[in-house]
């Protein structure tokens, strides 16, 4: 996967916690910070479709949301396919 470099503004406070957790020495740099929050927020929203995926299953496939609740997991998954 090639890389591409983006340009982001933070906040003080943001950017002071990234400059602790980098002289903390479990990260290289600042880019490394970012990309490890962006997967942990990937995985948290991954997390809650499961969890609505289950739900829609779980012998509630026949709730009137069940059926929104599978086309936008299926509209994820199609996402991430794309990627």
């Amino acid at each position: 996967m090639a890389n591409k470099t983006i340009r982001v503004s933070l906040p003080g406070e943001l950017s002071g916690y990234i400059d602790r957790k980098v002289k903390s020495g479990r990260y290289e740099d600042a880019g490394e910070v970012v990309r490890e929050a962006l997967r942990q927020m990937e995985a948290g929203e991954l997390a809650e479709e499961l969890k609505v995926f289950e739900r829609a299953f779980a012998g509630g496939h026949n709730r009137p949301e069940a059926e929104d609740d599978i086309r936008r997991i299926e509209s994820a998954v199609q996402a991430g396919r794309k990627r």
